[in-house]
């Protein structure tokens, strides 16, 4: 499914947060939304996600502008991702997955067979399926967010939008996750990852989306849209980037002062 924000403005009181911010983005797209702190990264994940209903422009999924969609179908379409979670009693690692799959029964029911089985084959679908009966709670935080993906895919959404799903996760857990990210838009998801590293968008990502001071400072693909320039730019920061020998894809190293 496609999503496409034109125009997209937000304040909070008297304070501007996102300032026409236009972009279309496409089934099947990694993508990463670079920015520094403040640029409205956040905002705009909620303002798509339905949380914030004030703004002006339009959201479309698809054809479809979510202000016409009910909440219910909107869950069915999006699935939110957070950073890490975590858990009030000592649920398994399916019952956690489960819970992605309430969008699919009425307030009054509880889950069944059917719900179980969804639950299960999102953890197939993240080679997870041995975690099944673990507790969630002492899983490590990798394993914790690859639980956390696991419920966004038995939700069935398209969209998976992620805030800084590796913002606690070591290196290795950070690639192992973006990994599979990898594969789920290689499959058809659009996945919309915010980040601080630009190191994520030049290795995995099909696209970049860039905010400044609440603007759509850039779109496009990393290695042509991430220059020293515009990194500088967002960052302030002096940075060098270099060339991979023998590939298109860049390292961005901070000029540190002695």
């Amino acid at each position: 499914m496609d999503l496409c924000v034109k125009h997209l403005s937000f304040s909070y009181k008297c304070f501007p947060v996102l300032k026409d911010v236009n972009f279309e983005l496409q089934a099947g797209c990694y993508v990463c939304v670079l920015g520094k702190n403040g640029a409205g990264k956040s905002t705009l994940f909620k303002c798509i996600l339905g949380l914030l209903k004030h703004y002006y422009g339009e959201i479309f999924l698809g054809e479809n502008n979510i202000r016409a969609i009910s909440n219910k179908t909107l869950a069915s379409s999006i699935a939110y991702i957070p950073q890490m979670h975590t858990s009030t009693f000592p649920f398994s690692v399916l019952d956690m997955v489960m819970m992605g799959t309430t969008a699919s029964f009425s307030t009054f029911s509880t889950p069944g067979e059917k719900q179980r089985q969804t639950a299960m084959n999102a953890l197939i679908m993240l080679g997870m399926e041995d975690f099944s009966g673990r507790s969630y709670e002492h899983l490590s935080g990798g394993e914790q967010q690859m639980v956390l993906i696991a419920r966004a895919l038995a939700q069935n959404a398209r969209i998976l939008l992620m805030d800084e799903p590796c913002a606690n996760l070591d290196y290795g857990n950070q690639i192992r996750v973006m990994e599979k990210l990898a594969k789920l838009s290689q499959s058809g998801y659009l996945i919309i990852q915010s980040t601080h590293n630009p190191e994520h968008a030049f290795l995995f990502a099909d696209q970049v989306l860039v905010l400044d001071n609440g603007q759509t400072e850039a779109i496009g693909p990393p290695e042509i849209i991430l220059t020293k320039k515009l990194l500088e730019t967002i960052y302030q920061i002096p940075i060098n980037l270099q060339t991979v020998p023998g590939t298109s894809m860049k390292i961005c190293i901070p000029e540190t002062r002695r």
